[in-house]
């Protein structure tokens, strides 16, 4: 039973990932659910904010190791677990960089004119996605802008080469779609969850 447990265990540093991955939900919720005049310490939280964000979608990343647990699975149970454990991590990313996104999106409405909103979110998506690979292919953390910034600057001076460029467009549309697939099923199953409220508070009354 403890060998069955082992083999069910997950990589550590997925755990991690997810942990770091709702970093900046959390701070997105403190930041951007309710307006406030920007300061010195709202400039800084969005510093946080911005640092953390690329773990979010950084989880997804983390399917070049799928194949090897596929691997190393011993029973079909097994190998619908890992699978399962991978989709819920996906998924978690999902939903932590959508939320992170969304209550940006309602700040941005609020804060500049609204044509200036997508864009603004178009960028903040392509900085994410730029930190993502130099996370996955070079190992740059966020701390790393404040700890070692040198090296951070120096992956990033590596990003403009042609092999890199395409991965960089490959991974901005798989995060952005996954990211509006992940929007546009929670809006449904939120709608469907007011409507089912809304019909239990008739039949109550």
């Amino acid at each position: 039973m403890r060998r069955y447990a082992r083999r069910m265990t997950v990589h550590p540093f997925m755990v991690w990932n997810l942990y770091l991955a709702a970093i900046p939900a959390v701070v997105a919720v403190l930041l951007f659910r309710r307006p406030n005049r920007p300061g010195v310490a709202w400039f800084a939280g969005f510093g946080v904010w911005l640092l953390f964000l690329p773990n979010a979608p950084y989880v997804l990343t983390d399917v070049v190791h799928l194949r090897e647990d596929l691997l190393r699975s011993q029973s079909p149970t097994h190998t619908y677990a890992v699978l399962a454990t991978y989709a819920a991590f996906f998924a978690a990313g999902l939903v932590s960089y959508v939320v992170s996104l969304q209550l940006f999106r309602r700040f941005l409405r609020e804060a500049i004119s609204r044509r200036l909103v997508l864009p603004a979110l178009l960028i903040v998506h392509a900085l994410s996605i730029v930190a993502v690979y130099i996370g996955r292919f070079m190992r740059v953390n966020s701390w790393d802008v404040v700890f070692a910034p040198r090296a951070v600057l120096d992956s990033l001076l590596r990003v403009p080469h042609a092999s890199s460029l395409a991965v960089f467009v490959i991974m901005f549309l798989v995060v952005g779609f996954g990211t509006f697939a992940t929007y546009a099923v929670g809006e449904q199953l939120w709608a469907r969850m007011k409507r089912l409220t809304n019909e239990v508070n008739r039949a109550v009354r």
